[in-house]
């Protein structure tokens, strides 16, 4: 591995995750990163207690798969990484607030909506880990 590889990895992150912006120590809560593959990336956070639906929670705000690829299954595999991700720092549950337009993709992957509307417009979803 060279240097700008060993730049973009830490030991919670699965092999394929790079870390484009986030903390170079242990995972905290408030800790906030920028994931990404080859496909896409996501924003994300580990959420204070106060802020979340549960405990634990790790925060999606944003997942976004490059346009030409779109449909094809890498919005599942980058959201697979980052669940591990999550589960590797200690989160016992995944929060996001979904277009309406992409609720049936979320509800794939296992999210149930809340009746809590954090954003307006936006349907706000966990899943258990």
């Amino acid at each position: 591995m060279d240097i700008s590889e060993k730049r973009y990895t830490r030991y919670y992150a699965p092999k394929s995750l790079m870390v484009l912006r986030g903390p170079r120590g242990e995972p905290k809560k408030g800790s906030r990163w920028i994931l990404a593959d080859n496909h896409g990336y996501a924003e994300t956070v580990y959420l204070e207690d106060q802020k979340a639906i549960n405990s634990n929670t790790f925060y999606i705000e944003n997942l976004e798969i490059k346009t030409q690829l779109r449909k094809k299954g890498y919005g599942r595999l980058l959201f697979s990484k980052i669940e591990q991700f999550a589960k590797n720092i200690g989160a016992k549950w995944i929060q996001i607030d979904s277009e309406t337009e992409a609720v049936g993709f979320w509800e794939k992957m296992g999210f149930n909506e809340t009746d809590k509307e954090v954003y307006s417009n936006k349907v706000n979803m966990v899943k258990k880990i």
